[in-house]
């Protein structure tokens, strides 16, 4: 009989060990794969920001420098030796003197653009680059693959294509610790018929992606930029990847794998479309991992804890039932032999358990309770903490925004230092982080100079996209149209076409003729300009107002005349000037900017500016600013 309750024993035994086991496999299988799948569905969220951060930052950055470079290609140096028609040896060193110079000048003073090379149909290379200088005019020296010459060869006539990377060391012939290791070359071919046959080269390093990709560093995430070949152009980190082709399969998939050194990681990626280059983002989740390694463990201590428990419980209680069972077995025994005198022996009964039990559904509701308050703390800390590293994502989204807006505007002057005819200086202040306000000057050839200065509707984000496509349009048509109507003629139609944001821009957008004098504007709903008379004072020009860019299509717009002679300053600005108020609700007005310009006439125009906006902060004070601050000066100084 004994042998028998044993082995009852054991079989009851059994299938408790087997549930333990099976609930606490359960239990870490689906506490793993809850916490990895919550771990990613963040790290989504925080690629969706990195990406559309990354995205609109790439595309502008080399646009701004491709345009910077179209204007430093019209000079005459680079033209004149790309044709290389030269009488004598002396005059092709003297070119190419002059042209190394001018191109050194112009890559230090733009950021961005790591180098410039110019390739003629033959073959033959020159141009600068910071470690060396490249007059290769015998088309066997070009360092350059062949098949990288066919592919800029055989670019369309206008269109950008991009090649590489190719190693600084291969580039240069030799390698130090400047030499870039990738560099990548967007190339076209020349519009200007003056070339012939030539085709410009702007050399990017991987170094113009490093403030891009500052603000994305997290300490976890490693960044990748691979071309449709699957080269890598740039990384975060340390170590560059040796597998691409691996890492872009396994992106996207939800999973954590495997990286080259055996580290847990899980992988994102997106193609950006201009330039065609695959973007990743590699997250280790080395510390997530340990965190379900220590949680596993815990849950096995506390199984084990608990089986231990009901173990010796269980040993308690069927000590107990076995002490009863054999008083009952003994009384038997004796009634059998004949002895029939009662048994006193204490009942055997589940009170103990019944009250234990009663305990633990008590213990349990309270445990229960506190449970509920520990995570609800747990969800408002975690709501709390996100909340606070969406508002810390904003704040950086928009410094990089303000950043890049204020690389597309001109900020470096004097602009022209060449150019000795006009003084020129202008400045920006936003009302916002970013601004709807902006200006913008450039040659569209040598003897004409066209000024642009433009207020868009609205403030924030939605303002700075749509001013950066105004300025691109206007540009685009300025360097097509030399008269001012029929700009913004043109510009209104594409900016009307679907505007469906509905917002709108006012322009009053110049072209003076520098070797004369005459300055050729138009107004579409802008600030009345100006003009300053050598001897005289600063007076409004009150010129005939056009509609607002944006706003209406099929409008017409009239072009007038102004002479400006040698001493002559014009002032252009938003309404952000006049408009300005202090904590009274007084508008600063135009007959204060009037007399604050008069105050400093005879001064150089970058100090007119700085005059203008310290009377105005005076007069504002304390108040907010509620409006885009933006002005641009120009003095006339005369044909060399």
């Amino acid at each position: 009989m004994k042998q028998k309750l044993k082995s009852l024993q054991i079989r009851m035994l059994l299938p408790v060990i087997a549930m333990t086991l099976l609930i606490v496999a359960m239990l870490t299988t689906l506490f793993s794969r809850a916490y990895i799948s919550m771990i990613l569905q963040q790290e989504q969220e925080v690629n969706a920001a990195g990406f559309d951060s990354i995205t609109r930052s790439i595309t502008p950055l080399i646009e701004t420098s491709i345009s910077e470079v179209r204007n430093i290609i019209t000079d005459s140096r680079v033209s004149g030796y790309a044709r290389l028609q030269y009488t004598s040896q002396v005059d092709l060193i003297h070119a190419r003197i002059s042209c190394k110079d001018y191109l050194r000048t112009e890559i230090e003073r733009h950021e961005g653009i790591f180098g410039l090379l110019f390739m003629r149909q033959d073959g033959s290379l020159f141009g600068a680059l910071p470690e060396g200088n490249f007059f290769l005019d015998d088309p066997r020296d070009n360092p350059l693959s062949e098949d990288m010459k066919t592919q800029i060869l055989n670019a369309p006539r206008g269109q950008t294509i991009w090649a590489g990377p190719v190693s600084g060391a291969s580039l240069y012939g030799f390698e130090n610790k400047n030499t870039p290791k990738n560099i990548m070359i967007a190339a076209w071919k020349s519009v200007d018929a003056s070339y012939g046959e030539c085709y410009v080269m702007v050399l990017m390093d991987e170094s113009i992606f490093s403030k891009l990709f500052a603000a994305m560093e997290d300490g976890k995430s490693t960044w990748h930029l691979f071309t449709p070949d699957q080269t890598e152009i740039y990384h975060t980190g340390r170590d560059s990847c040796t597998d691409p082709g691996r890492l872009i399969s396994e992106s996207n998939s939800d999973t954590v794998f495997q990286d080259e050194n055996g580290n847990p990681v899980s992988a994102f990626s997106m193609t950006l479309t201009s330039p065609d280059w695959t973007l990743v983002r590699e997250v280790s989740m080395g510390n997530y991992e340990q965190v379900i390694r220590h949680v596993r463990r815990a849950i096995f201590l506390i199984a084990l804890v608990v089986f231990l428990i009901a173990l010796t419980l269980y040993r308690l209680w069927l000590k107990a039932f076995m002490l009863q069972f054999n008083a009952l077995l003994k009384g038997i025994i004796r009634m059998g032999e004949g002895q029939l005198d009662p048994v006193s022996s204490a009942p055997f009964t589940i009170g103990e358990f019944e009250t234990m039990q009663q305990e633990i559904d008590r213990t349990s509701r309270a445990l229960n309770q506190q449970m509920d308050t520990i995570r609800r703390m747990e969800r408002e800390k975690a709501e709390q903490e996100n909340m606070i590293r969406q508002q810390e994502q904003i704040v950086k989204e928009l410094r990089t925004a303000r950043q890049i807006q204020k690389s597309v505007l001109p900020h470096i002057f004097p602009p022209f230092p060449d150019r000795k005819e006009v003084d020129l200086f202008a400045s920006m202040d936003p009302a916002k982080d970013v601004g709807g306000d902006f200006y913008d000057f450039y040659f569209i050839d040598e003897d004409h100079l066209c000024l642009v200065i433009a207020d868009v509707s609205g403030k924030g984000i939605p303002a700075a996209l749509f001013m950066m496509l105004s300025k691109r349009i206007l540009e685009d048509f300025a360097r097509q149209e030399h008269s001012p109507d029929q700009i913004l003629e043109k510009a209104n139609e594409l900016l009307c076409d679907n505007n469906q944001a509905e917002m709108f821009v006012t322009v009053w957008l110049g072209i003076l003729e520098i070797s004369t004098g005459r300055l050729t504007a138009a107004n579409a709903g802008h600030e009345y300009p100006a003009i300053f008379k050598k001897g005289g004072s600063f007076e409004l020009y009150k010129d005939q107002h056009g509609f607002v860019l944006g706003g209406m299509e099929g409008m017409r717009y009239k072009s007038y005349d102004l002479q400006i002679r040698p001493g002559d300053k014009l002032f252009v600005y938003t309404d952000g000037v006049p408009e300005a108020t202090n904590a009274g609700g007084e508008l600063f007005g135009t007959d204060r900017m009037i007399a604050a310009l008069n105050s400093c006439a005879g001064d150089s125009p970058e100090q007119i500016l700085h005059k203008v906006k310290n009377t105005v902060d005076t007069f504002v004070g304390s108040a907010e600013q509620f409006d885009d601050l933006t002005m641009m000066c120009l003095e006339y100084k005369g044909p060399e």
